[in-house]
């Protein structure tokens, strides 16, 4: 008995971009396009509706893809969120990530990226882009230049060890090999590390990372 094909949503208001964004997908075995829309509101019923694993949400539609994710996952929690963006703008991801897309994407990637990007995030892994992480810690650094510093509770060497391999753009999966440990085990000391630096998410665990090591 074969494998069951990932299932794909695409959601984006300009048909032809939409159109090759469905063709790009379905060149690959093991991916299926269940269904196609063009607003975010679409994109609610459409979820709603066909249930896929993975949604490809366009960000900037009049309806504002990132605004309609929390209905998106009400409507169907299991889905997994792919945003698709032009935008590398601090706000825009961290209003994302937030909303809990599993990844962001710039619309530059080709067609295998994006088909490693599906699978990866229907196998529980996050995404984002090349040069967000960049652009988020110049965004936090400001004009000054000033490096952050260190948290007041200190990290222990694992965490430290942990927080580095984040910051280097790993995955938990990858960040246990390189450390042989558990997946569980890196969640535990992401969970501390978060705590110790006051935020709340990957990316900016890894923007207060590269301010304090110079070297990543």
């Amino acid at each position: 008995m074969g494998v069951e094909a990932i299932t794909v949503a695409v959601v984006d208001d300009h048909p032809i971009f939409r159109a090759g964004l469905a063709q790009a997908v379905g060149m690959e075995g093991g991916l299926r396009v269940v269904g196609e829309g063009g607003s975010a509101a679409e994109a609610v019923r459409l979820v709603e509706n066909l249930q896929p694993d993975v949604l490809l949400l366009d960000a900037r539609m009049e309806d504002s893809g990132i605004e309609r994710v929390g209905d998106i996952l009400v409507a169907c929690p299991s889905v997994k969120v792919i945003l698709l963006t032009a935008s590398q703008d601090e706000g825009d991801v961290s209003r994302a990530l937030e909303a809990g897309v599993s990844a962001y994407v710039l619309k530059g990637a080709t067609g295998p990226e994006l088909r490693g990007i599906i699978r990866a995030v229907h196998a529980g892994e996050g995404y984002l882009a090349p040069g967000v992480i960049g652009a988020i810690w110049s965004a936090m650094k400001g004009d000054t230049g000033s490096a952050k510093a260190p948290p007041e509770r200190p990290l222990s060497p694992q965490e430290a060890q942990v927080l580095r391999l984040l910051a280097l753009g790993l995955n938990n999966r990858e960040i246990g090999t390189r450390l042989d440990v558990t997946e569980r085990t890196v969640k535990f000391h992401l969970s501390n590390v978060f705590a110790k630096l006051q935020v709340r998410n990957r990316v900016e665990a890894s923007t207060a990372a590269r301010k304090m090591w110079a070297d990543l």
